[in-house]
């Protein structure tokens, strides 16, 4: 019996036994299908990471252009300095003696390597000096994960001229990482953030090519396995004229404010300046994180493009579409009159002219040329706030133009439909008054400005601005993308008499050019109320913003221009900048500086 019972303890000893030397075979097997084929794949990925390493070639982006193939952006070529965790033999002190090298902080480049993934060399410094490069090359074998690479980088040779209209490129952002228009970028990619850049960004991109070398034990190069040319981006050719650019940048001498200049019979775009405005070179290589916080916390606003996100009141030069509206329906004829005290009295207010004696008798041909606001409360008022909204959109006036920039504001056209929709109150009399020269509620663009006054000199086609040559079907415009107007010759004939008269004998004097016949409109915007001016002395130093709008030559117009000075007190200021314009671009001489400067007549 005893024998029996040792006999049971045994065979329960050898069945635990065979059950745990079943289950550890179980769990090897298990072992080994996970890393023969489940993790395979990484494996053998690690094993060619141990004996070769891709280098990527980034593909340098499409020049940018001017209508003559002037060089406006380019790109010149550049080293950074790239560290591959999985090629050092040990990490941190690895990363001591890079960051001693490159006389940068430890922590930094820690933070570059907790952002990359697997296997993803790390960009630890860009744009680096000949000095960082030669004290790596002496350092190899000391550096086996480090290598440095040739890379091209975006060059702006204008710096802060037409940086609004160029733009410029960043790293790629999380938010762009997740966009279908960023498909196939990873972290690190350089994209256009603004401007043209931004707006062709695929088209400038190209696409980058790669190196399969082989490297020895201590991660250093012996051989080439595999190599795809990086495919250079396509120049692309713009309307802008680099020169006729650089004479409005000057024209504006630190001014704040901004000018675009266009071809009135196809809207090619000749120059555009937006100022404060920043130096787009500092961004190629990333800007630091405080000096980003400055530029966007500037009271000044130079990363705004005020040319098509500048929305003010258009003044007096909102005077061209009343004048046209006034003729179309027949409110006023070439040779109707109004007599101009010096003010207006009406709806239980006295709404003033610019000029306090007033102007006496005045037709439509001499309220434009000395931009009378009695006589265009008068007409304003017989043309009502619905016809004025109605002929203001025929001017392009209250929607964004199409022009190929990204985030395009559409300005304001107010009606009594807009007020009851969105202020919940009805539209009064005397806002109409206020509306027909260009202040209350309306609000645009200086590059809808030039647009309009386009109408006058091309004859009623309201044409689409555009900045690249050719660029139909990516926002781009065509010399045929334009639609009719539908005003009579007739009207387009009386206001461009008006606005010749205007520059030749009227309130646009000094805009006056010798030997050519230019056709302008000035125009002020309050900034502040008049009435708050007159109750609050402290407001006066406050001055109006000033506009000019002009076409030239006037019988053949080769040239559509729209200029805003902020706080420029009157139009006169702007139109002595666009005079400096015009003359660059019809290659005259800026007068002497004995020369007496003409005075304009009024204060507009």
């Amino acid at each position: 019996m005893r024998i029996y019972e040792d006999l049971r303890v045994v065979q329960a000893r050898l069945s635990l036994l065979q059950s745990l030397a079943v289950g550890l075979v179980a769990i090897l097997g298990i072992q080994f299908w996970n890393l023969q084929v489940v993790r395979a794949r990484s494996f053998r990925a690690l094993a060619e990471n141990n004996r070769s390493r891709a280098v990527a070639l980034a593909a340098p982006r499409g020049p940018l252009l001017d209508r003559e193939a002037r060089v406006l952006v380019e790109n010149r070529p550049s080293f950074n300095v790239v560290l591959t965790p999985e090629h050092a033999e040990e990490l941190d002190g690895e990363v001591a003696r890079l960051a001693r090298a490159l006389a940068m902080g430890e922590a930094q480049i820690r933070e570059r390597l907790a952002r990359r993934g697997p296997f993803r060399p790390v960009v630890v410094k860009t744009d680096a000096a000949l000095a960082d490069v030669a004290a790596l090359e002496a350092r190899r074998f000391e550096l086996p994960g480090v290598s440095v690479e040739v890379v091209p980088l975006r060059s702006y040779p204008l710096a802060a001229a037409a940086a609004h209209a160029l733009g410029r490129v960043g790293e790629i952002t999380e938010r762009q990482l997740e966009l279908p228009e960023y498909e196939g970028l990873g972290p690190g990619a350089l994209v256009g953030q603004a401007g043209l850049e931004a707006q062709y960004n695929r088209r400038l991109m190209g696409k980058d090519g790669f190196r399969r070398v082989i490297v020895n034990s201590r991660g250093l190069e012996v051989d080439e396995a595999e190599r795809r040319p990086a495919v250079d981006g396509p120049p692309l050719t713009l309307t802008l004229d680099s020169r006729l650019q650089a004479a409005m940048d000057r024209a504006f001498a630190g001014r704040a404010g901004s000018a675009v200049a266009l071809d009135p019979r196809t809207g090619e775009i000749l120059a555009m300046t937006s100022t404060p405005a920043y130096d787009p070179n500092r961004f190629t290589t990333g800007i630091e994180p405080a000096e980003w916080a400055r530029l966007a916390s500037d009271p000044a606003t130079p990363l705004m493009n005020r040319v098509i996100q500048g929305q003010y009141a258009p003044g007096s030069t909102f005077k061209v579409v009343i004048a046209a509206g006034a003729l179309e329906e027949g409110v006023v004829t070439p040779s109707t009159t109004f007599h101009c005290p010096g003010y207006l009295s009406i709806y239980g207010t006295v709404f003033r002219c610019n000029r306090a004696a007033g102007h006496g008798s005045v037709d439509i041909h001499r309220a434009l040329a000395q931009s009378c606001n009695v006589f265009f409360y008068l007409a304003g008022t017989r043309l009502e706030i619905g016809r004025i909204a109605a002929y203001a959109r025929r001017f392009g006036l209250g929607s964004p133009t199409g022009v190929d920039l990204p985030h395009e504001l559409g300005g304001l056209v107010p009606s009594a439909e807009w007020k009851m929709r969105v202020l919940k109150t009805p539209w009064y009399g005397g806002e109409t008054v206020s509306v027909a020269i260009g202040q209350g509620q309306l609000g645009a663009t200086p590059l809808q400005l030039a647009r309009m006054v386009a109408v006058v000199a091309n004859g009623g086609r309201l044409v689409r601005p555009h900045l690249v040559r050719g660029a139909a079907g990516e926002g781009g415009g065509r010399s045929g993308d334009a639609r009719e107007t539908g005003l009579r010759p007739a009207t387009i004939e009386a206001v461009r008499r008006g606005l010749q008269a205007a520059v030749s004998e009227g309130t646009g004097l000094r805009a006056r050019l010798p030997g050519i016949a230019v056709a302008g409109k000035t125009g002020s915007a309050q900034v502040v109320a008049r009435a708050r001016l007159e109750k609050s002395p402290t407001l006066t130093s406050i001055l109006p913003h000033g506009w000019f709008v002009a076409f030239a030559p006037a019988e053949d117009p080769r040239i559509a221009l729209a200029v805003l000075v902020e706080h420029g007190g009157s139009g006169g200021e702007a139109a002595a900048v666009a005079r400096q314009i015009l003359a660059a671009f019809f290659a005259l001489a800026a007068p002497s500086p004995g020369t007496p400067a003409a005075a304009e007549t009024e204060a507009e």
